[in-house]
């Protein structure tokens, strides 16, 4: 039969087909855990292969990657579809590992000897999937040449031998098991079936399964799903695991209790990401409305997949006919709150007609005073009038302690605040404090000479993080002084220009791009920089296409022009190449420590990543 398959493929003359149907039936293989020695044929034939390939001496994102399709791995065996799963190891990979310890990740590699590492991959894997052996580096040179697409990929090949897919992972997320056996033609028939669906699309279309046609309240009671028709109904798709569906749960309860006192003919049905019954009835019972029975786990894939819902939380809003009326509900509620109800495209027009002529007419005051409110505060505490600053160029500065970039910047921060006060620069600051509790910000704030919002008026922080639109943090908003909106991007022209960059004008800014240009002109080309000895770097002003860049070697953002390394994404300042490369680089001990693992110093929720911690 291999001889029959190789001909076939030789004879079409794909030599892609010819390979992977070469290894598929003769090469030999090692079953997980138990570590037996099968021959392909044996254990293959007849069988779409899934191969995994990835590094085993990258463990956790190994296991995040198989943690990522593994309930979809078990649909498809349990369902008797004839699947078999082969992990392939790839060969350590030297840029790789120079681009995981220029980001401080060295962690992430198991550095113990290749057969080591792989062997306890083997133990790790789940039961019946089946390995290529590391020590077969010729079957593994094929497949990895022939079948990967990134770092971590899964091929689908079909029983002659053809590469159904390379974007296992992408289909299997999206589809699931119905995307079995994962060729073209498949997936178009489930596009079509899709498009019917939604020209058909309604609230029992989507709610009601074959063996039930109601939802539950938080008591067990049952509610006919033909009783919410005529509302506007959202799906929440949460999880009790969740931090920040545990922030958003309770702002929706409070809106959807206000709804519901108001008599407005709106309902909500939560649809479980939990990981069992018990998880699923705790956090229900802190919700006032509706849910999908956590047992009927097929009807939430298919409308997780239908909505293409890829986080949480995520609120989609159904109109009274059961079409989508909004994928971005989460949204919508963060910015405009019970304003945002019933969520039309005519009611978002007036919300953003409002928040324009509310941009037009902004000022200091009305972005900093409240009814309660018409002060800031000193760092030592002593109440300042808004007006008091009016004239100036201001900083609304969102930063918090729990947030390591955000005590990275802090201090280049106040280098160029008292800069520009030495120089008599009308520049004020005021913190907008995203710590913890008012223990935190009082610790953080007194280290910084500059204003503060207090730290009790939480709604006033809420929403002018709302207004700003502010996804992380650090993040520095310039105010001209005319209280309008100069630049958002205030973070990344100190990071950049330091105290040289005020008043932040583009006017100034263009004049400061127009100087670096003339300094850029005078650099060589093209150098060789010790602290990246692997490849040149060269001087461009668009390697990342006019986006931001952080500097690997002073971990500072930067933009415009930039001494890069194609292959590595290797980064570095003009100005960090005229000093001594080797003066900064952190040992292996220090590039660890600035890693921002999640911890108990970060705040739950949010991940520290490079230059930003944002919402997970």
């Amino acid at each position: 039969m291999a001889d029959a398959v190789v001909d076939a493929a030789t004879e079409n003359g794909n030599p892609e087909m010819e390979a992977v149907g070469k290894l598929v039936l003769n090469i030999e293989l090692i079953e997980a855990q138990s570590g037996r020695r099968l021959i392909g044929q044996e254990a293959l034939a007849g069988k779409v292969l899934g191969l995994l390939i990835g590094p085993h001496w990258l463990p956790v994102p190994l296991q995040q990657t198989l943690a990522s399709f593994a309930e979809s791995a078990v649909e498809l065996q349990t369902e008797g579809k004839p699947v078999a799963f082969v992990y392939v190891p790839t060969d350590r990979d030297d840029n790789l590992i120079s681009m995981l310890r220029n980001y401080g990740q060295m962690s992430q590699i198991d550095g113990r000897p290749d057969p080591e590492s792989f062997s306890e991959i083997l133990q790790s894997l789940p039961e019946g999937w089946l390995a290529v052996p590391f020590t077969d580096s010729e079957s593994r040179s094929v497949l990895i040449q022939r079948c990967s697409s990134s770092i971590f990929s899964l091929a689908f090949v079909g029983e002659g031998g053809q590469i159904n897919t390379k974007e296992g992972l992408r289909l299997l997320e999206k589809w699931g098991s119905d995307g079995f056996p994962f060729t073209d033609q498949r997936i178009e028939e489930l596009q079509q079936e899709t498009a019917q669906r939604a020209s058909k699309q309604s609230l029992a279309s989507l709610l009601v399964s074959a063996d039930r046609d109601y939802v539950i309240r938080n008591d067990g009671s049952q509610v006919k799903v033909e009783s919410l028709e005529g509302k506007t109904v959202a799906l929440y798709f949460s999880a009790h695991w969740c931090p920040p569906c545990q922030r958003f749960t309770p702002v929706l309860a409070d809106i959807y209790n206000q709804l519901k006192s108001r008599n407005d003919d709106f309902e909500v049905v939560f649809i479980s990401w939990d990981k069992d019954q018990t998880s699923f009835e705790k956090y229900h019972n802190e919700m006032p409305w509706l849910a999908l029975p956590f047992a009927d786990s097929k009807t939430k894939k298919i409308l997780s997949r239908w909505f293409e819902v890829e986080g949480i939380p995520s609120f989609i809003i159904l109109d009274t006919n059961g079409k989508t009326l909004n994928t971005e509900g989460a949204e919508l509620i963060f910015k405009h709150g019970l304003e945002a109800y019933p969520f039309t495209a005519e009611r978002l027009a007036e919300l953003d007609a409002e928040e324009e002529a509310r941009r037009a007419a902004q000022t200091l005051e009305s972005l900093l005073v409240t009814e309660e409110r018409d002060f800031v505060i000193s760092p030592d505490g002593q109440e300042v009038k808004v007006s008091s600053i009016k004239g100036k160029t201001v900083g609304l500065y969102f930063s918090a302690h729990w947030c390591p970039p955000c005590r990275n910047f802090t201090p280049k921060l106040i280098s160029a605040y008292n800069e520009l006060h030495q120089k008599g620069k009308d520049f004020e600051i005021v913190f907008i404090s995203s710590d913890r509790d008012e223990e935190a910000f009082k610790s953080y704030y007194g280290s910084m000479p500059w204003l503060a919002l207090p730290f009790s008026d939480r709604q006033s922080k809420s929403t002018l993080s709302s207004y700003f639109d502010i996804q992380g943090i650090p993040s520095l908003v310039i105010l001209g002084p005319d209280g309008k909106t100069v630049a958002r991007e205030g973070r990344e022209l100190v990071s950049q220009h330091g105290s040289d960059g005020f008043p932040f004008t583009e006017a100034h800014l263009s004049e400061l791009r127009r100087a670096q240009d003339e300094v850029a002109n005078k650099l060589p080309k093209e150098i060789q920089y010790a602290g990246h000895p692997e490849h040149p770097l060269i001087l461009s002003d668009n390697a990342y296409s006019g986006q931001a860049y952080v500097c690997d070697k002073c971990d500072e953002q930067g933009s415009g022009w930039v001494y890069h390394c194609d292959k590595c994404s290797y980064d570095l300042h003009p100005s960090c190449s005229q000093t001594d490369p080797l003066e900064h680089q952190p040992s292996e001990d220090q590039a660890e420590a600035n890693v921002t693992h999640p911890s108990e110093d970060e705040k739950p929720g949010f991940i520290c990543e490079g230059d930003v911690c944002r919402r997970v």
